[in-house]
């Protein structure tokens, strides 16, 4: 008899916790691409990776994997993966990432955001990747980190991609 209180107990409060969190893909694209713009005007993280000419901030539970070409680099977290690209070249009120997502007339854009503060420029998108999934990106100056989604937990990644991108910093390599 006990077993059975418990196991509805146990029942009745995951069910609840459940329906909690569950929030549409629609909100988690809206509350994502706003927190973006938020982390974007805060202050950037301080750096705790150096990589070749690179400083960035990884968040916990992120790694990094060694590449020969340090423009590009991948972060990985579980299952998913992230591509970070640097363009040294472009300065930080570049819109070069944007202007090139805005003219590929292949790309299905669902919400974009476009963001200027202290003059740095930015942004965060969502694209139909597929009918399972969605290409998240976001940009700030010459720094873009782009990943595929499915609707789980995309109001994250995009605030934790653009915590990241935020936070890259060129140095100088050392001889």
């Amino acid at each position: 008899m006990k077993r059975k209180w418990f196991l509805a107990a146990v029942s009745i409060v995951l069910l609840l916790t459940l329906a909690g969190c569950g929030k549409t893909v629609e909100e988690q694209i809206d509350t994502g691409v706003a927190s973006a713009q938020t982390v974007f005007e805060e202050n950037p993280q301080q750096t705790n990776k150096t990589i070749g000419k690179i400083e960035l901030y990884v968040p916990a539970g992120f790694t990094v994997e060694e590449s020969e070409d340090l423009n590009n680099l991948i972060l990985t977290k579980g299952n998913e993966s992230y591509i970070l690209f640097v363009n040294y070249y472009e300065k930080e009120d570049s819109n070069l990432h944007y202007e090139l997502l805005k003219n590929d007339s292949s790309k299905k854009i669902i919400k974009e955001e476009t963001v200027e503060f202290d003059g740095a420029f930015g942004f965060s998108a969502v694209l139909e990747y597929d009918k399972e999934q969605f290409e998240l990106i976001v940009s700030s100056g010459g720094v873009k980190m782009s990943t595929l989604s499915e609707d789980k937990n995309i109001d994250q990644k995009l605030v934790d991609m653009m915590t990241v991108v935020r936070s890259v910093k060129s140095v100088e390599e050392k001889e």
